[in-house]
This record gives C-alpha cells, sequence and structure tokens, in this order.
C-alpha cells in the first residue's frame, strides 16, 4: 500500500512459548491503584503486616501469583477471562470455571483481592459475572515476593467504584490481552512475547515544541512465521464522537513523523490497531480516516473483535491500512 511506513522485523522464533501472563509484566502499580474500587461485602483487612504476609507466600502456588501479577497489570478481570488465562487446561468448560471460582475466593479469603459490587451480565450470571482486582496487601504481597517490600508503597485510602464506561473499556482491554495469549496457544508459528500496560505503552515526545504523550490502549510484540509483529491497540466502543477518535488519530500521526519509534526499532513503526463493536462503526471510522488523512501516510487498521484473530495470524505484512 503506498506511502506505508510500517513494515516487519526478519526475526528467528524464539524457542520460549511462555506466554506474557507468566512473565514479569511491564507497568506501574500507581495506575493499577489510580482508580476508585468499592468492594463487595466486608471490605478485606488492610493491616496485614510483612509478618502475615510472609505466611502467605508458602500457601500460594505459582499459579496463585501468575493470577495476582495478571490482575496487577490488567487490573481488572472477569471470572472467565482468568479461567482462560490460567486455568486452560481443563477438559471441559464447567470444570474450570468452578476451579477458578474456588481458586479466586482462597484469594479473596486471604485479603489479595476482591469484587465490584457491579457485576457484567447480573447475578444471574453467576460466577462468571464477577469483576475481580488486586487489593493493596495483594500488591504488597507481590512485592514481598520480587525483594521489594515497601510497607508505605500503597497507602489505604476510602475506595469508590469507577464507572461502567471505564469498567466496560478496561475489561476490553483485558480480553484483547486474553485473545493474544490464547492465540498464541492455538497457532504454533506465532509467539506472545510482550505487552506493555498503561501507562508504560504510552510514547512521550515533542510536537512544534510542546511535550506530548501518545497514549495506546496496549502495545504487544508478536512472533509469527520468524517475523516480529508490532502492535499499538486502541479499543473504541463507540462512546466517543468521531471527531474525538480523528483527534487521537492526528496523535499517532504527530508521533510517527517524529521518527522516534523508527529510530529505536529499525525503522519499523507499529500497526496501530482500531478494534471496534460493529461493521458499522468501522465502516464510519474509516471514512473518517480517509477523509481527514487524505495525504498522510495510511497507517491504522480498523477491525471488529471478531476479525482481531486472523488479523493477528496473518501478520503486519498482510494488513489493509487507511
Amino acid at each position: 500500500m503506498s506511502g506505508r511506513q510500517t513494515d516487519r522485523i526478519e526475526q528467528m522464533t524464539p524457542e520460549s512459548r511462555r506466554f506474557p501472563a507468566n512473565m514479569s509484566f511491564v507497568g506501574k502499580e500507581a495506575y493499577c491503584f489510580s482508580a476508585d474500587i468499592l468492594p463487595t461485602g466486608a471490605e478485606p483487612p488492610r493491616n496485614l503486616g510483612k509478618n502475615q504476609l510472609a505466611e502467605l507466600l508458602d500457601k500460594l502456588s505459582d499459579r496463585d501469583f501468575e493470577i495476582l501479577i495478571s490482575l496487577k497489570y490488567a487490573k481488572y478481570l472477569l471470572t472467565g477471562q482468568i479461567k482462560r488465562l490460567h486455568f486452560s487446561e481443563s477438559p471441559k468448560p464447567q470444570v474450570g470455571m468452578r476451579s477458578t471460582t474456588r481458586n479466586m475466593f482462597k484469594l479473596k479469603e486471604y485479603g489479595l483481592v476482591k469484587t465490584f459490587e457491579r457485576r457484567i451480565g447480573g447475578i444471574r450470571a453467576g460466577s462468571a459475572s464477577y469483576i475481580w482486582c488486586l487489593t493493596e496487601p495483594g500488591q504488597r504481597l507481590l512485592d514481598l515476593h520480587h525483594g521489594e517490600y515497601n510497607p508505605r508503597r500503597t497507602r489505604s485510602h476510602r475506595y469508590l467504584e469507577p464507572s461502567y464506561v471505564h469498567i466496560r473499556h478496561t475489561l476490553a482491554i483485558a480480553e484483547c490481552y486474553v485473545q493474544l495469549v490464547e492465540i498464541s496457544r492455538k497457532y504454533r508459528k506465532i509467539v506472545f512475547t510482550q505487552v506493555e500496560w498503561e501507562p508504560d505503552c504510552w510514547r512521550p515526545f515533542q510536537h512544534k515544541g510542546h511535550d506530548i504523550q501518545l497514549k495506546p490502549d496496549l502495545f504487544a510484540v508478536t512472533y509469527n512465521d520468524g517475523y516480529e509483529d508490532r502492535w499499538f491497540i486502541e479499543i473504541d466502543l463507540s462512546t466517543e464522537a468521531m471527531p474525538v477518535v480523528m483527534d487521537k488519530c492526528k496523535r499517532y500521526h504527530q508521533y510517527l513523523n517524529s521518527g522516534i519509534e523508527q529510530r529505536q526499532h529499525n525503522g519499523v513503526f507499529p500497526i496501530t490497531v482500531w478494534i471496534v463493536p460493529d461493521e458499522q462503526r468501522k465502516q464510519k471510522m474509516i471514512e473518517a480516516i480517509k477523509e481527514t488523512f487524505k495525504k498522510a501516510p495510511s497507517m491504522f487498521a480498523v477491525i471488529t473483535a471478531e476479525e482481531f484473530e486472523e488479523l493477528i495470524r496473518s501478520g503486519a505484512s498482510d494488513v489493509t491500512l487507511y
């Protein structure tokens, strides 16, 4: 496609297929605790000291730690998403869901995780409707586990439940990550090797003398059949007016023109993927991009959630950009 500023980096496929769900994440816990949260039922104990946390360390399995790490950086996860990430070996979905639910309520009893007052799908959806997040003791336990314990790092304060729009958007970002893990499990030629959550996926740069930040929802790297593909991912839930979306697209063009990403990664700029809820929104966004950026390089992929797997499977070289 003419004007295209993206390409793929030829690489040897990594031998390790250990997914980022089981790796140390890139992220800042200050962001993870920036949203106010109201737990259901009684507040988990906030006075767990170092000795109490050390006792809990011996009670937790490797999978427990992986779940806590996932919650730390995804910030919120549904029970079903946790099942797909960490209990995928279960022979039947019902068995996996029961195992996941038991495990999560064990962690809740320890005071390491909590649930929202709000559920996705309502009470009739059962345990699948629970939205989970890390507690401050859970954060401090992870710090202790990684040798970074600092009792003053997270301070207790009154939590309020975030808005429904915020919850939906955050869970949609998490869903994108979960699908990347599942795609890597499904296709042996694809290896999901890197993820950056907000705010570490943000990119600071200067434009006309002003300090600016590009703020993707997620950044990911996949290896596909010997090539490295780099992705900026934006989740659109049709909650923003199209002029607002185009303003963010302008920010991507400004960052592209800065050349920062290309200098750091062999001239490659990540594919910017807009994931939209339906075909109508997709066509509306494509038309707006074509009209707004007539003379600019083509750099955006616009897809529905159902098309995400095929996008990753095909790789960056086969993406239609606008």
